[in-house]
């Protein structure tokens, strides 16, 4: 029994040191209570942050060159939060019109000429889509590329044969389908993108692809000249006066898909930055005024590397006939480069030459001399063209 209570009472201590030992440790250092909506409140100010100067431009996919337009864009003029632009890979021409219009958060997209010339005359959209849109500035030329297998060596041998028109909803597949309703030529109608397509034309699938695209098309440039695929001439037939202009795509574009020192002659057609048409007293005015503003202040920062090299043509003042610009980009041209010109008069020895050209140019063709009206229109788009191809004072050379 002596040993037991010895035990017990050694054991005592033990228990007795435990409490006090634990009671020197420090006690936790609480940080002052945070208000319950904090967090809440640190969300808002960072979304009001965030899309206060945001603005959004609908492009294209990767295989066009509208995608890395919009970035080139997004490059130069985003500054912080203080000015973001958005690129949105789209589908088209077409399908951008429709997303100007329609779809939500679209404040601009890229269209061509063709497109709106198309919707305005069958007024899907309205019978007053030129006050429904405006366009900020006129953009570049988009060559037609025709890329056929080995086989075909214009556009009649195509007759029945399956051709890709690009995506569905892009420029490309309007101007195809236009091209060929008014060559009367039967084809096959595929959509889909221009790597794609090629991939098809590898195993036999498709005789050809068709895109009205910026160039060069870095799928293009890609295809391996062993396979033979070539591009073939298109001519400027008098069925595409009104929306078209000729064009040329030299072996340096393609060395794989033309000859050395060949050239393609081909069409174009004039592609744009256009925008919603938004009363001045809208929120969302007031953003794309001040992207206009950032974009045309900075412009000559596009004719510099790593920029597209075609930003040096483009001639942010050029006038789309018909149409109108959006007011914000109108005030900013007016203030920074002056009123606007009315289109080139040229004088009697360019006139001239002007005729000697285009009928040269209709013989070379096989087509007819061409009748007064026609040789009027043409000459009115050759002056609006030379108004987009000349670089105003201030713009990079």
């Amino acid at each position: 029994m002596k040993w037991l209570f010895c035990a017990f009472a050694f054991s005592i201590p033990f228990i007795l040191v435990l409490p006090a030992a634990q009671s020197q440790t420090a006690p936790p250092i609480l940080r002052p209570a945070q208000p319950a909506n904090l967090n809440e409140q640190i969300r808002d100010n960072w979304k009001a942050r965030v899309n206060e100067n945001v603005t959004t431009i609908i492009s294209g996919n990767p295989n066009g060159g509208y995608l890395g337009i919009a970035y080139d864009i997004s490059a130069v003029v985003d500054d912080g939060d203080d000015i973001r632009v958005l690129p949105i890979i789209g589908k088209g021409a077409v399908q951008n019109l429709k997303d100007v219009l329609f779809l939500r958060g679209v404040d601009m997209g890229l269209v061509n000429t063709v497109t709106l010339s198309y919707f305005r005359k069958n007024g899907e959209f309205g019978t007053n889509l030129e006050e429904q849109v405006a366009y900020i500035t006129m953009l570049f030329q988009d060559e037609l590329h025709v890329l056929v297998r080995p086989e075909i060596n214009s556009l009649q041998d195509l007759a029945g044969k399956r051709v890709n028109f690009s995506d569905k909803g892009s420029g490309a597949q309007l101007s195809s389908q236009e091209i060929f309703a008014a060559l009367k030529i039967d084809v096959k109608e595929f959509n889909m993108g221009q790597g794609d397509a090629i991939e098809m034309m590898k195993r036999g699938e498709l005789d050809a692809t068709m895109c009205t695209c910026l160039k060069p098309l870095k799928p293009h440039q890609t295809v391996s000249a062993d396979l033979g695929f070539k591009l073939i001439d298109v001519a400027y037939d008098p069925v595409f006066y009104d929306d078209y202009l000729p064009a040329r795509i030299p072996h340096e574009d393609y060395p794989n898909l033309i000859p050395k020192g060949g050239v393609v002659s081909t069409i174009s057609v004039p592609t744009l930055l256009i925008a919603y048409n938004w009363p001045k007293s809208h929120e969302r005015y007031r953003r794309i005024e001040k992207f206009v503003n950032a974009f045309f202040s900075k412009f000559e920062e596009f004719g510099k590397p790593p920029r597209h090299p075609r930003w040096r043509s483009v001639n942010m003042a050029g006038k789309l006939p018909g149409w109108r610009r959006f007011p914000a980009a109108q005030e900013w041209l007016d203030q920074h480069i002056g009123p606007q010109k009315e289109p080139v008069v040229f004088n009697k020895k360019m006139r001239d030459a002007f005729d000697i050209f285009v009928t040269n140019y209709a013989k070379a063709a096989g087509l007819k001399v061409l009748p007064a009206d026609k040789r009027e229109a043409l000459f009115a788009q050759f002056t609006t063209w030379w108004q987009t191809q000349s670089i105003p004072p201030g713009a990079s050379q």
